[in-house]
């Protein structure tokens, strides 16, 4: 009877070895966001990292929205890192069914965290981009803007929540409404959406906060 348990033994501690050593999965990033997002960026970003890539963007998305498919869109994706972008529908003072808070958008914001994190995934933020106001309010009223002390101003409540939920729980940021400014080719003549330089714009910078986060901190493409 001793040498059965002793060969028994000797599989179950391989057995634990082998799983010890197994490999980690492949990165698999979800992008995870509104019409901004699906209009392709996370196509570029799949071929600068030279991973797989999801893109789970739907057009007029909240976060409220993204909630509801959170499960289904990103979760069962079983991602090893997902990018959050959300914040410019969330921002639509001038359509109350719409808009969505700063605090509950914080609050959901870090719902969405704490369910990519159990996963585990690691997860990016994305603060929202600048919008040119003068094509933007030829299809939005700009009255409940200028009440809250203009389109800028309430633009950027969003864009500080998301710096301040980004250093409370030590997450990397990608700050879309710094940088972007510094490129206005990313920006499409509707004053939200990026043009297909846009796209390969945020695809870059996206990528120089994801790239130390993947194995072997794969560069990015130039």
């Amino acid at each position: 009877m001793a040498a059965p348990r002793l060969l028994l033994c000797l599989l179950l501690a391989c057995a634990c070895l082998g799983s010890l050593h197994a490999a980690p999965p492949p990165p698999k990033v979800v992008c995870f966001g509104d019409s901004i997002t699906k209009r392709g960026y996370p196509a570029e970003l799949a071929r600068l990292l030279g991973v797989e890539v999801v893109n789970a963007g739907v057009g007029g998305n909240t976060t409220t929205a993204a909630l509801r498919r959170l499960q289904a869109d990103v979760l069962a994706q079983h991602p090893t890192h997902v990018v959050i972008f959300f914040g410019t529908n969330d921002s639509r003072l001038d359509a109350p069914k719409v808009h969505v808070p700063v605090d509950r958008y914080v609050a959901q914001l870090r719902q969405m965290i704490t369910a990519c994190s159990a996963l585990p995934a690691r997860v990016v933020l994305c603060t929202l981009p600048p919008i040119n106001p003068e094509p933007y309010f030829q299809r939005h009223a700009p009255e409940p803007f200028a009440a809250a002390g203009g389109l800028a101003a309430v633009l950027g409540t969003y864009r500080d929540a998301v710096l301040a939920l980004g250093r409370e729980l030590n997450l990397p940021v990608v700050d879309l409404h710094q940088l972007l400014v510094a490129h206005p080719a990313w920006l499409s003549p509707d004053g939200v959406h990026p043009t297909d330089a846009g796209n390969a714009i945020i695809a870059r910078l996206v990528a120089e906060k994801l790239t130390p986060l993947l194995p072997a901190a794969t560069p990015t493409s130039p």
